[in-house]
Parts: structure tokens; sequence; C-alpha cells
């Protein structure tokens, strides 16, 4: 089923997941933690946690987050 709603939802998420990797590339971690952690979240809700996609940001978090893995919040 695709709608409008949808097709604004996937740009949406592909804006916030181009922020995350130009803040990543700005050498600005934590800013980049923040769009993408939130971004990681909500494709987990909305495409699941196996989606390639999801998964690509969860890559992208565990680099992000270097040797050291996920930090406890």
């Amino acid at each position: 089923m695709s709608d409008a709603a949808g097709d604004a939802s996937e740009t949406a998420l592909d804006l916030r997941r181009s922020i995350g990797v130009l803040l990543f590339s700005e050498g600005r971690r934590a800013e980049a933690e923040g769009v993408l952690d939130a971004l990681h979240e909500d494709m987990c809700v909305l495409l699941g946690e196996d989606h390639e996609e999801t998964r690509e940001i969860a890559d992208l978090l565990a680099r992000l987050r270097g040797p050291e893995g996920q930090r406890p919040h």
C-alpha cells in the first residue's frame, strides 16, 4: 500500500539519514549519534529491524560508537 504519507515518510527518513551521515563526516559525533539513533528507532518501527536500510543505520551507529560498542544509557 502506497500513499502520499508513506512517500513523505520515506523522504523524511532519507533526509534524516543524509543529515546524520553529514554530521558524522564532519566529526560531529554526538550530534550524528542523536540523529541516527532516533532514525534507527523510527526505522525499526516503520520498516522492521531486519530491513536492509535499518541494518545499514545500525551498522553506521556501531562504527560511530567505535570499538567499545554501544554505550550504556
